[in-house]
């Protein structure tokens, strides 16, 4: 018999991976004694977990970009239903990347695992037929976003609102501008990279054309400086976050830095570029009015977004950041408001807390 449980673990992209690990962090110190294996990367790895597939094999955005992965989604789908009926867990934690994650908590459910997710399918800006999926392979859901709590009690999910991960990643991080600093951040996957990185290197010339400034590219764990090419004039680091406190402005793809930027407080511009196909079936399927997670949880517009706009648009927004003190006065407001409606951290800490009572009540 054994003296520990196993969990299994499935975070599929960096972001993923590092709420993954701080979960499993968390619980190590509430003291509860497991062994863990893992779709995963480093921040998992030295969380303890066995590495079964790493995470930067299987990351994409978009449709069609997913599509060209699904030989490696597949081949890892595989692996992991192998190591369910060779190691069973007693317990699958998915980690948000619902498309892999939904197939395999369905296995998972018919072998009798139980199923725990953190960061669930965001099913309310697309694909609300996916509602019954969760509702039938999920045991318990444990959500980041405030409005996601009744969203998915009212379709008779088990849901626990813990917080979000990000103000856990921030805590304590705040906007303290260097003058002429802007920050460019085009993401943390290859192909995401290759799309914006071009974006953020004319939005930058055009800037520097109105006054001298500097720019500060953060690259995210695995990223390679060669997917830039020509970044002359660029500086790079490997600080995210003090990138965004030093920086007066920030211009950032749409995903969880731009979430970040917000609970540091710092002024930022929201841009996103995407497959034209992928976007035009982005817009048939999504149900939201917003991208920029600081605007999905104020309910309004607090920092501009450009999906797929022109780059003189991004410039003019921009550059109104940088010359007008009302308007930037008006967004750290907002900022603020968003702050507030995200909660205090311990995210990772409230998430163990659920995990290990999950785990004392199936003994």
């Amino acid at each position: 018999m054994r003296s520990e449980p196993v969990l299994a673990v499935s975070a599929g992209e960096a972001s993923g991976d590092l709420h993954a690990a701080n979960l499993l962090g968390a619980l190590a110190e509430r003291g509860v004694r497991f062994r863990a294996w893992a779709v995963g990367g480093s921040r998992l790895a030295r969380a303890g977990a066995e590495i079964l597939i790493p995470s930067e094999t299987l990351s994409a955005m978009g449709l069609l970009e997913a599509a060209g992965r699904l030989p490696a989604l597949l081949r890892a789908r595989r692996a992991v239903v192998r190591r369910f009926l060779t190691d069973r867990p007693d317990l699958f934690l998915p980690v948000d990347f619902g498309g892999f994650n939904l197939a395999l908590a369905a296995r998972a459910r018919r072998l009798g695992v139980p199923v725990v997710y953190y960061i669930p399918p965001k099913v309310w800006a697309w694909g609300p037929w996916r509602v019954r999926k969760v509702r039938d392979r999920v045991d318990e859901a444990l959500v980041v976003l405030p409005f996601e709590e009744p969203y998915w009690r009212d379709r008779g999910v088990r849901v626990w609102y813990v917080g979000s991960p990000v103000a856990d990643h921030v805590a304590g991080r705040r906007w303290s501008p260097e003058p002429a600093r802007v920050g460019l951040l085009p993401g943390s996957r290859k192909g995401e990279i290759l799309r914006i990185w071009p974006l953020l290197r004319q939005v930058a010339d055009e800037l520097a054309r109105h006054r001298p400034l500097r720019f500060t590219v953060p690259l995210a764990p695995g990223v390679d400086r060669e997917w830039f090419g020509d970044a002359r004039g660029m500086e790079f680091t490997d600080d995210a976050l003090g990138v965004m406190e030093r920086s007066e402005l920030v211009i950032a793809a749409s995903g969880t830095a731009a979430l970040e930027c917000a609970l540091v407080g710092v002024p930022t511009v929201v841009v996103y570029r995407v497959n034209p196909l992928t976007y035009w079936l982005g817009r048939l399927l999504v149900r939201v009015p917003f991208v920029a997670l600081p605007n999905l949880i104020a309910g309004r517009e607090v920092v501009p977004e450009f999906v797929q706009r022109p780059v003189a648009e991004v410039v003019r927004a921009a550059v109104r950041l940088l010359g007008d003190d009302g308007a930037r006065a008006r967004m750290v407001e907002g900022l603020a408001e968003v702050r507030r409606k995200v909660g205090e951290p311990g995210a990772a800490r409230r998430a163990a807390e659920r995990v290990a009572r999950f785990l004392e009540e199936r003994g």
